[in-house]
């Protein structure tokens, strides 16, 4: 199981991060819009107070304020005023040269015939502006402080919150798992996860204890009483005996080697232990004696058989394996083939067997359980057991019907 690229925890603290940040940056905002504003209303209620003054006058006086001035157009505007000035706009604030900055307000006085103008400097009565660099100064660490703090509560609130997940996540990927290990995880969501692992992990270990116990009582008391039919079919042939009764005795003894055979198979399905190391296989030799062996399968059988496999062929494979699936490919091809040739060939990529299929041989899936033609008496297994065969053994195992012909490609894994 690969590490994760980026953890809960990690997620988790770089949300509380994020959060933090975004906060930050939001109160300097709208605390630097709200220094700006008081300030600017401030110069605004000046200049209002002295529009009230000049109205409660019947001429134009001397502003109070020696930052004020009342002009009659503006024309008589400050130079650096008028180039900035945008007349049919609500505009009441300009920056000027050298630092200058104004505020300006427009009112109609009886004595005047034309509106006039209230025009304030007010560069040394700003107190944001001296203090700005100061101000984001003091942002800036006060947000890296938020941040950290952010980080810290973060990597604590994750490392509790995740400890017990992360510990379950190792027992699972280490496969430490022992009884009442859910025991020691918190009674939350994590627990429940933990339980319900401990019990199916239970359930899997008492399902593999009596399979474990089924493969050697199957192992001991199907194999006994077949080496003992074995044995007395081998006494027994030794002696003369009609040819009707010679050749059910060698049916006898044929059944015992296929259930025996069969009975290998599936204990090596059942078991997930390594079956063995691979060895060097003469693929030729491995053919002829498996072909000897069942021969008598197609006796009184109107079917022919063509080997053709080059004899420098080796595979490096578990041979019991690989014996197992030659042996229920061609033991399927003898006992099914319809009347006519049998071919196999081999090479250094692949193994074909082909046969011929009766007419009412048409299964849906012939690899299925239970899938099997017309004409077979058996359960319908073979290809089956075949094919989770090939899967232990890095075989591929294809099949392609073209009319009444079957052929089966068993290609070798390449190294």
């Amino acid at each position: 199981m690969h590490k994760p690229a980026r953890s809960l925890g990690q997620r988790i603290v770089w949300a509380c991060v994020i959060l933090a940040l975004l906060c930050a940056s939001l109160f300097s905002f709208f605390n630097v819009i709200f220094v700006y504003t008081v300030e600017d209303q401030f110069f605004r209620h000046q200049l209002m107070d002295e529009e009230k003054r000049q109205l409660q006058q019947p001429e134009l006086v001397v502003p109070l304020s020696a930052a004020m001035q009342i002009l009659l157009s503006p024309q008589d505007f400050p130079a650096d005023l008028q180039q900035q000035f945008e007349p049919n706009t609500r505009r009441t604030e300009y920056s000027g040269l050298e630092g200058r900055h104004y505020h300006i307000r427009s009112f109609i006085h009886p004595s005047a015939k034309e509106p006039v103008w209230l025009v304030a400097e007010v560069s040394s009565q700003l107190v944001v502006r001296p203090i700005r660099d100061e101000m984001f100064l003091l942002y800036g660490i006060s947000t890296l402080m938020m941040v950290l703090l952010a980080a810290a509560l973060g990597f604590a609130l994750a490392r509790r919150a995740t400890r017990p997940l992360t510990q379950l996540a190792e027992l699972v990927q280490n496969n430490e798992f022992s009884p009442g290990f859910a025991s020691v995880f918190p009674a939350n969501e994590i627990g429940v996860l933990a339980d319900a692992l401990e019990q199916n992990w239970l359930r899997v270990q008492a399902f593999i204890a009596r399979e474990q116990a089924f493969s050697r009582d199957a192992s001991h008391e199907l194999r006994t009483p077949l080496a003992v039919i074995q044995s007395s079919c081998e006494l027994l042939l030794a002696q003369q005996w009609p040819a009707e009764q010679h050749q059910r005795l060698e049916q006898i003894q044929h059944s015992s080697r296929q259930m025996n055979q069969l009975i290998s198979t599936l204990l090596a399905m059942s078991r997930e232990q390594h079956l063995g190391q691979t060895e060097t296989i003469k693929l030729a030799v491995l053919l002829e004696q498996l072909v000897l062996d069942l021969s008598p399968l197609l006796e009184g059988k109107n079917i022919e058989l063509e080997l053709q496999v080059s004899p420098d062929v080796q595979l490096q494979l578990n041979p019991v394996l690989l014996q197992m699936v030659l042996t229920n490919l061609l033991q399927n091809a003898f006992l099914h083939s319809a009347p006519g040739t049998i071919f196999i060939s081999a090479d250094s990529q692949q193994l074909q067997i082909q046969n011929p299929l009766h007419d009412e041989d048409q299964p849906t899936e012939l690899t299925a359980l239970f899938a099997k033609g017309r004409q077979s008496s058996g359960y319908g297994l073979g290809l089956g057991i075949v094919q989770r065969l090939c899967q232990q053994t890095r075989l591929d195992l294809q099949l392609h019907r073209v009319e009444q012909r079957l052929t089966v490609s068993l290609i070798w894994p390449q190294l």
